[in-house]
């Protein structure tokens, strides 16, 4: 057999020209240049005799030697000078794989690519393991000495690789895998096992996708309490699944995956078999239910309660299950076990077995019932004085009067329930109050009609002796004229569900009852600025009025008073004392400061340059919480 030659690699010049355009042709300058070793080369080739006119002429120069793997400048010159030609070629030497540089960037999951020297190439990302497989969304690009390309990636392995070749065929590609000992390429975010399945009797075997899955070490390993202690001579086979085989399919027996120091428990979540036991006078029964063919053993022990295992105390007893078409259930007898041995059972048709351990009840489920009905009067007690000690604290923190309040208003413009929403959640968290106000239950209003909910909703602040609290502006006073004339327009006044206009009506008619106390469920507010006591129409100057924020300490002592306990010293000193409070109070400024902002503004098209309609709009609806 004749060996290989090997040629030398060479640059082939051919020119075609007309020799009619060059009448004078003398001959031809030839000079090459080598440019990574600088090697010049030169040569002159003359014209013989005279061509014919009007024919073409070619000429071709078989070989140039050169060296391979570089830039080759060849310049062809006339004589006399009337036309030069200078081409650059890269010489290919198939052993020479693409030289780059890259540039890692985390925070984008962006790698970007640049060629140092040599012809067009493709860059590509990777994940090696034996090979070096393309990512499921793998998008390879051009690349070139001129231009770098930018390759994103989706998970930070340690197998994530660079991979450059030459665009032409059989190409060397050069691979390079810089992030292997990176420790922030562990890929826990990607390494999780998904399934778990059983294609086979007695073999494990889990459903795993990891690119870098040689980089991982699995092993079989027995769980105990808080530990997985690992099972010499398992081997498990790592491929598209995790597999063992012979092995008892346990939720104690599971496969532990290690990548760089993290670990990765997975238990298979049944049994193949399960075991009772039924201790009698003159014997022990087993009862063992199996899905399997398989044979079992047990042995009496006694239990190690430092290492946990079970120390023999008799010989081993064995049973089977030999046909598929037979009951799934097998017995065991076992002689009668003194007290403190227990039994011992597992399976012997396999190599790798989770042992269990049953002890017998001999108190006859005397200290069983002792320990629950332990754990139930302490479960008890703890939560006696749990529910005491919160009591406790409630009659602590919060008020020792609960008053209802159903808050009454006209709707001047959308900013202005801001305003509403402040004080109502003022009256809650500062006061204690219970509110109801429509735009918390706005679900309800819409349901049911505003007249049935107000309705309903006085009826239970009279009888839980509550009060209704009517915040009273000018445009109050403007929408009342109207609605005394029957003119009342609730969608100009941005009052769609007309609670206003409901308000009224319940108002005139308890005003029409008045000898029956009921004006001794109202009050009526007005904050400064917004409202004088002269706007307030005279047929309603019968109800209390409070001045806010100058009469704010009559209309806590009023917010004070229940039903069986009148205005004491020992209230009206409490008054003053919450009087401090609110003047100092966060909440007390808070809604100062909300009236005295919407005071200041002329109309509501500049209030609503002061808040943001969305952010009012969602504010104002949400309900405070409950102290």
């Amino acid at each position: 057999m004749k060996e290989r030659q090997e040629c030398d690699p060479c640059v082939r010049i051919k020119l075609s020209f007309n020799v009619k355009d060059f009448p004078k042709l003398k001959g031809f300058s030839v000079s090459s240049l080598e440019e990574s070793i600088n090697k010049y080369k030169s040569f002159y080739i003359s014209r013989r005799g005279k061509g014919i006119p009007g024919t073409s002429w070619e000429f071709q120069y078989d070989c140039l030697l050169v060296t391979p793997g570089q830039n080759v400048n060849v310049t062809v010159r006339t004589d006399p000078e009337f036309m030069e030609i200078s081409k650059t070629h890269f010489v290919l030497d198939p052993n020479t794989k693409p030289e780059f540089n890259f540039e890692h960037f985390p925070e984008k999951q962006e790698i970007t690519v640049s060629l140092s020297q040599g012809p067009d190439a493709t860059a590509r990302l990777c994940y090696k393991d034996f090979l070096c497989n393309p990512l499921s969304y793998e998008i390879q690009k051009e690349i070139t000495t001129s231009q770098n390309v930018t390759l994103k990636y989706e998970y930070f392995l340690p197998c994530l690789c660079i991979e450059v070749f030459y665009s032409y065929r059989d190409s060397r590609r050069n691979s390079v895998c810089p992030f292997e000992k990176n420790p922030e390429a562990n890929g826990l975010d990607l390494w999780e096992i998904e399934d778990l399945s059983f294609p086979f009797e007695n073999e494990m075997a889990m459903q795993f996708d990891y690119p870098c899955s040689k980089m991982l070490s699995v092993f079989l390993c027995e769980k105990r309490k808080d530990t997985c202690i690992t099972i010499p001579d398992a081997k498990v086979s790592v491929d598209d699944l995790l597999r063992i085989q012979s092995v008892d399919i346990n939720p104690h027996l599971c496969l532990k995956v290690t990548l760089k120091n993290k670990t990765r428990i997975k238990c298979p979540g049944r049994s193949d078999w399960n075991v009772t036991m039924d201790v009698q006078h003159s014997k022990t029964e087993l009862n063992i239910v199996s899905e399997v063919l398989g044979s079992f053993s047990a042995v009496m022990c006694r239990l190690n309660l430092e290492t946990g295992k079970c120390d023999p105390q008799t010989q081993e007893y064995t049973v089977k299950r030999q046909h598929h078409n037979s009951s799934n259930e097998v017995h065991l007898s076992l002689p009668t076990s003194s007290k403190g041995i227990c039994v011992q059972v597992w399976r012997t048709d396999v190599q790798f077995s989770y042992k269990r351990i049953l002890c017998p009840d001999y108190s006859h489920k005397h200290l069983g019932l002792f320990f629950l009905a332990s754990i139930l009067a302490v479960f008890t007690l703890v939560l006696v004085m749990y529910l005491i000690y919160g009591r406790i604290v409630k009659w602590i923190t919060a008020p020792i009067w609960r008053r209802t309040v159903l808050l009454v208003y006209s709707p001047d413009c959308a900013e202005y329930k801001h305003v509403i929403c402040t004080f109502a959640s003022f009256l809650q968290r500062f006061l204690g109050c219970d509110v109801i106000l429509d735009l918390w239950d706005m679900n309800t209003v819409s349901k049911t009609g505003v007249l049935p909910w107000f309705s309903r909703n006085r009826d239970m602040v009279a009888q839980r002796k509550g009060k209704v609290i009517i915040v009273w502006t000018k445009t109050s006073t403007l929408m009342y004229k109207q609605w005394k004339e029957g003119q009342l327009n609730t969608l100009a006044w941005g009052d769609p569900v007309n609670l206003f206009g409901a308000a009224m009506s319940c108002l005139m008619n308890d005003l029409e009852l008045e000898k029956n106390g009921n004006l001794e469920d109202y009050t009526m507010v007005f904050f400064e600025g917004l409202c004088d006591k002269q706007d307030i129409p005279s047929k309603l100057r019968k109800i209390t009025r409070y001045h806010l924020f100058k009469e704010l300490g009559r209309l806590v002592v009023k917010l004070q008073e229940t039903n069986g306990l009148s205005t004491s010293c020992l209230i009206k000193s409490g008054a003053k004392y919450l009087m401090r409070n609110l003047i100092s109070s966060e909440k007390s400024r808070s809604l100062k400061d909300v009236v005295n902002l919407y005071r200041k503004k002329v109309t509501c098209g500049e209030i609503a340059g002061a808040w943001t309609k969305d952010y009012q709009s969602v504010k104002c609806c949400s309900k405070a919480p409950e102290n």
